[in-house]
């Protein structure tokens, strides 16, 4: 499958990419609580861009979470409107993992292996999980996803290692461990585009899922109350 279309609304950030052939274009804008208003324009702009229609795509990709609870909602609910419309198969693909695979694009963190990503996750909590750079060039899972306090994250000080998320600038104890790295990005925000690229890697192993199985991974189920 060659021609995919990416969204991601897990985070602050909205993005939606398409991968044509290898190539991709995306939309990227940090517009927090805009996601309903924007993921629909920025699809119609790409495709119009393109000259294509969405039935001329192979699959639909998307951030599966864990992030907002809101903008995965939106997402997701584009996410299978378009595919069921379209009769296009789905491909959930880890925000964390975009996250991490964006870190990995910047040139100045190259020759780094792995890194710790750390997103806001709101109630002095973080979602987090440490990546691998595989030698495809894209990333893979090194520790589970998890939601816990920013202290939870240690360095040890043999970790050849690097961060990324805004959790690394809003919480002081992942600020300060971070400053210990030489890289440290937290500037990072999940993009449709790393999504698209990922999604493509997992294409070659996997089969896509039919409309209905696009569903959010939230990892923290209560956001009513805050943690004890």
């Amino acid at each position: 499958m060659t021609n995919i279309l990416s969204i991601e609304t897990s985070s602050e950030a909205c993005s939606v990419a398409l991968s044509l052939d290898g190539v991709i274009r995306e939309r990227f804008e940090q517009a927090p609580m805009r996601h309903a208003e924007l993921v629909l324009p920025m699809v119609e702009s790409l495709l119009a861009e393109a000259g294509l229609s969405l039935p001329q795509l192979d699959a639909i990709a998307f951030g599966r979470g864990p992030g907002s609870f809101t903008g995965l909602r939106i997402g997701i609910g584009v996410v299978q409107g378009l595919a069921w419309g379209a009769r296009l198969p789905v491909v959930p693909i880890s925000s964390l993992a975009a996250v991490a695979q964006t870190f990995f694009e910047r040139d100045r963190v190259r020759g780094l292996s792995q890194v710790c990503v750390a997103m806001d996750a709101r109630m002095q909590e973080v979602y987090t999980a440490r990546f691998a750079l595989a030698p495809n060039g894209l990333v893979q899972p090194a520790s589970e996803e998890q939601v816990c306090a920013p202290e939870s994250i240690v360095f040890a000080d043999s970790d050849v290692i690097g961060a990324a998320g805004n959790g690394f600038e809003r919480y002081e104890s992942l600020a300060h461990s971070g400053a210990m790295l030489e890289w440290c990005e937290p500037d990072c925000w999940p993009h449709a585009a790393a999504i698209s690229r990922l999604a493509a890697g997992w294409l070659e192993h996997n089969t896509p899922l039919p409309a209905h199985e696009a569903q959010p991974v939230y990892i923290r189920d209560k956001i009513a109350e805050k943690p004890s």
